[in-house]
């Protein structure tokens, strides 16, 4: 059984802040009766094999600044993400924030991957799936005792569907690849963009 031990929590708001006339995001009338769930994502990170149980540590504080800084610079381009829903008609984005943990799994990344199970791939997400709020996405970062790592991201079906929150997933990725992370598979981006008021998707 793997043990999950929360080891920090923040909120991460965007690099930039919000531009007033982008303060009011209305959802759609499909967003309005999308049920109120987290869609979840885990990404999966091996183990460097030049990790030493000497360098985890540095290794560990290396990774946890590039997601944060990489994070933070995303988050200015995907402004509702960092919102708060209000009413169910509208995201409010000024900014608060995403909530983002850190945990420490008692187990090896091999361990997860050779018995996987939907209960406990669980213990590695952010938040319960229906626990949804009025917090459009939330993120937990797992440390695996082999050096690995799990990213965990959960959007609220309310602000996106699959395929943008996939995009955001990938923009990331993209922003921080310079910190060495290296994904074990890849994710197709949508070539959209926001709008700058009105109704629409992420």
């Amino acid at each position: 059984m793997e043990e999950v031990e929360v080891i920090s929590s923040e909120t991460i708001k965007p690099s930039s802040p919000t531009p007033p006339h982008l303060r009011h995001y209305r959802l759609s009338f499909l967003d309005q009766i999308a049920p109120p769930v987290f869609m979840p994502f885990l990404l999966f990170f091996p183990p460097s094999t030049t990790t030493s149980t000497a360098t985890t540590s540095f290794t560990q504080l290396h990774k946890s600044n590039n997601l944060k800084t990489s994070l933070s610079q995303t988050l200015t381009k995907f402004y509702p993400l960092t919102g708060r829903l209000v009413n169910n008609l509208h995201v409010d984005c000024s900014d608060a924030g995403v909530p983002y943990t850190e945990a420490r799994a008692h187990c090896q990344l091999s361990d997860l991957i050779s018995h996987p199970t939907s209960s406990g791939s669980n213990k590695f997400l952010p938040c319960e799936l229906s626990d949804i709020g009025d917090i459009p996405m939330a993120v937990r970062v797992n440390f695996f005792k082999c050096g690995g790592v799990v990213v965990s991201v959960a959007v609220s079906h309310k602000v996106a569907d699959a395929f943008s929150s996939a995009f955001f997933v990938n923009s990331w990725a993209v922003a921080g690849r310079g910190g060495g992370l290296r994904c074990a598979g890849s994710v197709a981006g949508w070539g959209g963009a926001l709008p700058a008021e009105g109704d629409g998707r992420v």
